[in-house]
């Protein structure tokens, strides 16, 4: 017969990895401490190795106790996994769905595809964590997300990412800043000039900063804020410049209160795109959320340029 670990065992252990207190696991899974020690010490003797150690108040997780904490994690995502798709199965659309997003695409993507995804589920109990991408991929790393819409970021293998769309990041002033009125600037004047940028900690920042790296300059002044709303409110009064995607001010350029600077050839592009655990399996309500993600990005794609008609052509038709 297989011998199996208790499921209960492994959810204190895990959390008690996780907690370095045996007070504050026992809060967490409304039990006793006595129960949470007693737990940890079944699990000890079943598996015949310690797991822990104690100094004085302190927690250490021993080899063996970090290894089974790698298999555990994986083993009470995939029973959480199957209770979610099980559930799914039995009440269309009535579990939960843990969204995280960035602040801007809580603004402009997600009221879109919230609408439609309603229309779909309007039992599911939906949950919306406003964050940038790191803390986003790392909450989603450790399954505290479903899905997660960031800024792609290279090099990542350890989440799955699906690309939505692309876009442009480009420098908008007043229209009453000197820039608006000389045309194309060098990056050196740029430089100089009061920068009004999102959060330092977003991979938008650094794509930023990256830039001013390979034209050999940096970033002498600049001010931090969460919200593209209030930083296009401090370009319009001339406080400073910024580097905003386009579609977030394609309607502040069309009615002229920002106006669009040209930077040069080299251009700031980014991806979005939406990510889940690696060894997530989604559930209908989860393939639902990210088809109707697709589809809305669809239409924040950059439009493709109308090609100028010649005057011998114009005169053929």
């Amino acid at each position: 017969m297989i011998e199996t670990i208790d499921s209960r065992q492994l959810l204190a252990f895990c959390t008690l990895v996780q907690t370095g207190s045996f007070t504050e696991t026992a809060r967490i899974l409304s039990l006793t401490q006595s129960a949470i020690s007693h737990s940890i010490k079944n699990l000890e003797t079943d598996l015949r190795c310690q797991l822990v150690t104690r100094t004085g108040r302190k927690i250490n997780i021993t080899e063996d106790g970090q290894e089974l904490y790698k298999d555990a994690q994986n083993i009470l995502n995939q029973m959480e996994g199957a209770r979610s798709r099980i559930q799914d199965r039995a009440n269309w659309g009535r579990g939960r769905l843990r969204i995280g997003a960035s602040t801007t695409a809580c603004q402009y993507i997600l009221p879109n595809v919230l609408r439609e995804f309603n229309e779909c589920f309007p039992d599911c109990i939906l949950t919306i964590t406003p964050a940038d991408t790191p803390q986003l991929l790392e909450m989603t790393r450790r399954h505290e997300l479903d899905l997660a819409i960031v800024v792609d970021p290279t090099g990542i293998s350890d989440v799955t990412i699906k690309t939505l769309f692309s876009d442009e990041l480009i420098l908008v002033t007043s229209p009453i800043h000197p820039f608006a009125q000389i045309g194309a600037v060098k990056m050196s004047n740029i430089a100089q000039e009061r920068l009004v940028l999102y959060n330092k900690s977003s991979h938008t920042f650094r794509l930023i900063e990256h830039f001013f790296h390979q034209n050999k300059v940096a970033m002498q002044n600049y001010i931090e804020l969460g919200s593209m709303e209030a930083i296009k409110e401090l370009v319009k009064i001339n406080y400073g410049v910024s580097f905003l995607a386009s579609w977030i001010v394609e309607n502040e350029i069309n009615i002229g209160s920002l106006v669009r600077v040209p930077t040069g050839r080299v251009k700031i592009n980014r991806n979005w795109g939406i990510c889940h655990a690696k060894d997530k399996k989604l559930s209908i309500t989860e393939e639902t959320f990210l088809g109707i993600c697709e589809s809305v990005a669809t239409g924040m794609r950059p439009k493709p340029k109308a090609k100028k008609t010649t005057t011998t052509q114009a005169k053929k038709k």
